[in-house]
């Protein structure tokens, strides 16, 4: 995906720390929700930490971070850790591991103000925010640093990135709102992270 000449931060591994802790805490989680009573039972989500504006509001804002690990259903559940197996290993090379955390717990973050503010209300919960997150710092980089990113690869992930928003829009179930903050945050803070890197 990324060309080695235009990226010499440090030889690519194939072991990513970061990367590989979130998809085990999550999916620790995960068997600890089913075990619990399952991952769609409201109760349960928010017993671990699910997003509720109500509660948020009391001063749990602890909310606005935990369900970046949580998620609803086994398809959500495989969906956003197959999205960051994909998508976080290039990005933790790149950035680094402490700023690959920051990047992906912000825009995390960022998805669940959106929610907060421009969403609906209800109980929320999962990791497409910050994957969203991820693929606003690849738009960065093909628009940005167009050097660093193969042509054909920058045009599929637009491709990928208007198709998923496009289905998020029609899709109900879905929180549009997390997956434009996050994109829109991964956007905003890749050029000031990679200018620190570089």
């Amino acid at each position: 995906m990324f060309q080695h000449t235009q990226l010499p931060f440090r030889r690519f591994k194939s072991y990513f720390p970061v990367v590989t802790g979130i998809l085990a805490i999550q999916t620790l989680l995960f068997l600890l929700m089913t075990i619990s009573g399952g991952s769609t039972n409201p109760v349960v989500l928010l017993r671990f930490g699910a997003l509720e504006n109500t509660l948020l509001a009391q001063g749990e804002w602890w909310r606005l971070a935990t369900p970046v690990f949580l998620h609803i259903g086994i398809t959500h559940f495989l969906f956003n850790s197959f999205s960051l197996y994909l998508l976080g290993p290039q990005l933790e090379w790149l950035f680094g591991r402490l700023r690959f955390i920051i990047l992906y717990l912000l825009t995390g973050i960022m998805g669940n103000l959106a929610t907060v503010y421009l969403g609906e209300v209800g109980i929320s919960a999962g990791a497409s925010g910050a994957i969203y997150g991820l693929l606003g710092v690849y738009v960065y980089l093909f628009w940005f640093r167009r050097g660093s990113m193969d042509p054909e690869t920058g045009k599929g992930l637009l491709a990928l990135v208007a198709i998923n928003l496009v289905i998020s829009l029609l899709t109900p179930t879905i929180n549009l709102m997390a997956h434009l903050g996050g994109l829109v945050a991964g956007f905003l803070l890749a050029g000031p992270l990679i200018r620190r890197k570089m």
